[in-house]
């Protein structure tokens, strides 16, 4: 049999195709869901099979040593029954973390979604740059989304290792939006490293856009997360609104003028759509994006930058992060590894 475990938003999304490839070959599988994104689940619960398996770890003010240390002895009871032959994690979360570390010590194989992520620099992003790199010393299969991943896993001395493309493609060429470029801007803001000071001024800065160019909709889906939401009265003009349903977030990059993010998916999405983006961050493990034109590092100097995608906002770029068939090239991996 093979678990699959996601945990947040971005889980989700990316293992849903791999998720549905599993279901259309007629392979065994479970699920497992930490919870760690529990408020936001509700979303994308359409997206996977409700789950086998309903850690429910998260509490209020929980360290990242309690989730991990909850998620890890409540996985260890699922694993020590046995019969596990694969366990799938993706990308670098605390939830991705302590599955594949529960899996490492049950003897479990462990197949790595979206692995060979580097900014070698341990503090940015803080934590999941570290969890990527303990992740590829104890993965059995890592599956890279790029040929730089690749390279970077080969120059570790990383085996059984497999070029797929990025399964977050796959999700992306589901839909049939069009693509158009609207006087609508979407911001979204959740990093850890961006709490705190960083995070209040990104706020300011994004708000006095908002002032200089009245002609643009600033559209902010906030994050749950109280770091986020305490910044939330700076904004006067900038739209703030829930959370979006995975497919309600597309169809707003779809008509977008531009991005201003942090996250590491959205750049990969703007990609998809062929859309600026903004990355509010100090560096980026997807430098593809950088090297293609289609994402610009601005750390927290929005305004200074801005004027990059406000200006010529259309792209038509090569798309560095894979043809949609990322699910595919993963799951002909998982049945030669299982010998199927």
């Amino acid at each position: 049999m093979i678990i699959v475990c996601y945990g947040t938003r971005p889980e989700i999304i990316k293992l849903s195709p791999v998720i549905n490839e599993l279901k259309k070959r007629n392979l065994k599988f479970k699920t497992v869901f930490t919870g760690q994104h529990k408020d936001m689940y509700l979303q994308f619960k359409n997206s996977v099979p409700t789950p086998d398996y309903w850690l429910d770890v998260m509490r209020s003010k929980s360290s990242l040593g309690d989730t991990i240390g909850s998620i890890m002895l409540k996985l260890d009871q699922i694993l020590g029954k046995g019969g596990v032959k694969l366990l799938i994690v993706q990308g670098d979360t605390s939830s991705t973390f302590a599955c594949a570390l529960s899996a490492f010590n049950n003897k479990v194989p462990i197949g790595h979604v979206e692995a060979g992520l580097r900014t070698y620099n341990l503090a940015s992003p803080f934590p999941e740059e570290g969890y990527r790199q303990m992740i590829s010393r104890i993965a059995s299969l890592h599956w890279a989304p790029t040929q730089k991943a690749l390279d970077i896993l080969l120059e570790e001395g990383i085996k059984n290792v497999r070029l797929t493309g990025n399964t977050i493609i796959d999700a992306c060429t589901t839909t049939k939006y069009e693509i158009t470029y609207t006087n609508k801007v979407l911001v979204t803001l959740h990093r850890r490293e961006n709490f705190g000071e960083r995070m209040k001024k990104l706020f300011t800065e994004i708000e006095e856009l908002a002032n200089r160019h009245p002609e643009l909709e600033i559209i902010f889906p906030m994050h749950p997360n109280p770091n986020v939401k305490s910044y939330k009265h700076i904004f006067k003009k900038v739209n703030v609104i829930e959370p979006l349903e995975y497919h309600e977030v597309l169809k707003l990059i779809s008509e977008a003028k531009f991005v201003i993010s942090d996250s590491g998916g959205l750049q990969e999405e703007c990609a998809a759509f062929k859309k600026k983006i903004l990355i509010c961050r100090e560096n980026t493990e997807r430098p593809e994006g950088l090297e293609v034109g289609i994402g610009k590092l601005v750390n927290t100097d929005v305004l200074k930058h801005y004027h990059w995608a406000y200006d010529h906002p259309e792209w038509d770029g090569f798309n560095p992060f894979g043809d949609g068939k990322a699910r595919i090239a993963i799951v002909d991996h998982v049945m030669e590894f299982l010998e199927l």
